[in-house]
């Protein structure tokens, strides 16, 4: 077999890998139109690592251990029913995959992240994540609404602001949407910050950037119960901040990514001619 169908074959064999990753655990239907766009992690991370240029020989005996450690990893994930443990198997076997056979690129490896967040184990298998992001979140937006002089009252996640109970659920914090978050603040990173180090920091910081964007839709959700009805934040306009939860965290990383890693300036030269 040559080397372009090994390549190939094995790329097809990664494809149709990464759709039983996703059919291995299907409670992420009912939210599927916040899960679903998680996919485009993978052809984001194709698009950014380019250029792809193939290997004229398959260099997979240094990375043979590591696959065979993928594939175990993988079989227990699937085995387990771990949804966490086959997005790192994943994606461990599609690193293999681009090492043996296309020409390395500096920044590639950043790009691991957004293949690993392109699987939904965040919201199916970390609900204890959600419930800390969800007190929290409700902590803050009850010091903000004490500070705007508005008589509040919290229990963990139940807020009653005025005589308005607002309980800040999974779907009003944003949970469902915290990945895609995540994901899009990756994407945002991996293509603006240049040096790998500021690219950690950027990273390190996208949680707390993924928690504002949220606050952010739960302090709007309030304020249109307050303002209405609770019936009318739980309705279509509920949908509709998801988008805004999309729109501010991809402002905030673009401001942040800026401020770690401000784009290049073009220098002048000024030649003069001798006379």
């Amino acid at each position: 077999m040559t080397a372009c169908a090994t390549r190939r074959l094995s790329g097809a064999g990664l494809l149709i890998a990464a759709l039983l990753v996703w059919c291995r655990d299907t409670a992420w239907l009912p939210d599927a139109a916040d899960t679903l766009p998680l996919v485009a992690g993978l052809p984001l991370a194709w698009w950014f690592g380019g250029p792809w240029k193939p290997l004229p020989s398959p260099a997979t005996g240094k990375l043979k251990p590591a696959a065979i450690a993928a594939v175990i990893a993988f079989t227990g994930g699937w085995l387990l029913a771990s949804i966490t443990l086959l997005a790192i198997a994943w994606t461990a076997l599609a690193w293999c995959w681009t090492r043996s056979f296309f020409h390395p690129q500096p920044r590639r490896t950043r790009l691991l992240w957004l293949a690993i967040l392109a699987f939904p184990w965040l919201v199916l298998e970390w609900p204890q994540l959600g419930w800390w992001f969800r007190l929290t979140s409700a902590a803050v937006a009850e010091a903000v609404f004490t500070l705007l002089q508005m008589p509040v009252l919290r229990e963990g996640t139940l807020l009653n602001v005025m005589g308005v109970p607002i309980n800040i659920e999974a779907a009003c914090a944003g949970w469902n949407l915290l990945q895609l978050t995540l994901l899009a603040g990756v994407a945002i990173g991996a293509h603006d910050v240049g040096p790998a180090r500021r690219f950690g920091l950027y990273f390190c910081l996208l949680p707390v950037l993924a928690w504002a964007a949220n606050l952010i839709r739960i302090l709007v959700l309030s304020g249109i119960a307050l303002t209405f009805d609770v019936a009318m934040a739980d309705g279509a306009i509920h949908g509709l901040t998801g988008l805004l939860v999309i729109a501010a965290t991809i402002a905030i990383a673009k401001l942040l990514a800026a401020l770690i890693s401000p784009p290049a300036t073009p220098t002048t030269r000024t030649v003069t001619s001798a006379r």
